[in-house]
């Protein structure tokens, strides 16, 4: 099973602020959807928490696992919670043979980023060409290990800030 990092940061790394994403870009949306939809996906309580907030249940056609140090718990069956980053990989791992899905993906926020992109095999990154007020950012050289492989523009739309898509692998 490959892991892929899927993430939108601004040119300045902010990835969050106040527990969400600090914009909101439709096609960043519909990439994220059209990517996981079908597979595991891997968060802290936080992004799920405001997953949760927006959609008033879990993410739907998905299958998640919450890496929380305490405090959030799920009646879903969709969701899984666990303590440890590695029991985390071990999950999703499990959970994705199950599935018959050669991809899992790690979604947010910084800290599952950071604890876990030794483990990551590939980056879908939206770079938001913004810099952003945030208080959640992605680690600094995060990208240094990988090598970009895909690029698609995308311009500005009206008080949406032009993006890209961004694939890597390692």
């Amino acid at each position: 099973m490959r892991l892929a990092l899927i993430v939108a940061a601004a040119e300045n790394d902010a990835i969050g602020r106040d527990g969400d994403l600090p914009w909101h870009l439709p096609g960043d949306l519909a990439r994220f959807k059209a990517a996981t939809l079908g597979h595991v996906v891997v968060m802290g309580s936080v992004t799920q928490r405001s997953i949760e907030a927006r959609l008033r249940k879990p993410l739907p056609g998905r299958r998640t696992v919450v890496l929380s140090h305490g405090g959030y718990t799920s009646d879903s069956d969709l969701v899984t919670v666990v303590s440890d980053p590695e029991a985390a990989l071990d999950r999703a791992v499990k959970i994705s043979a199950e599935l018959g899905t050669p991809v899992a993906y790690l979604a947010g926020g910084a800290s599952v980023y950071t604890q876990l992109l030794h483990a990551v095999d590939d980056v879908l990154l939206t770079r938001v060409h913004a810099e952003i007020d945030g208080d959640a950012f992605m680690p600094a050289g995060w990208l240094d290990p990988f090598t970009l492989v895909r690029e698609e523009s995308h311009p500005a739309d009206g008080d949406r800030p032009a993006y890209s898509f961004l694939d890597y692998r390692r």
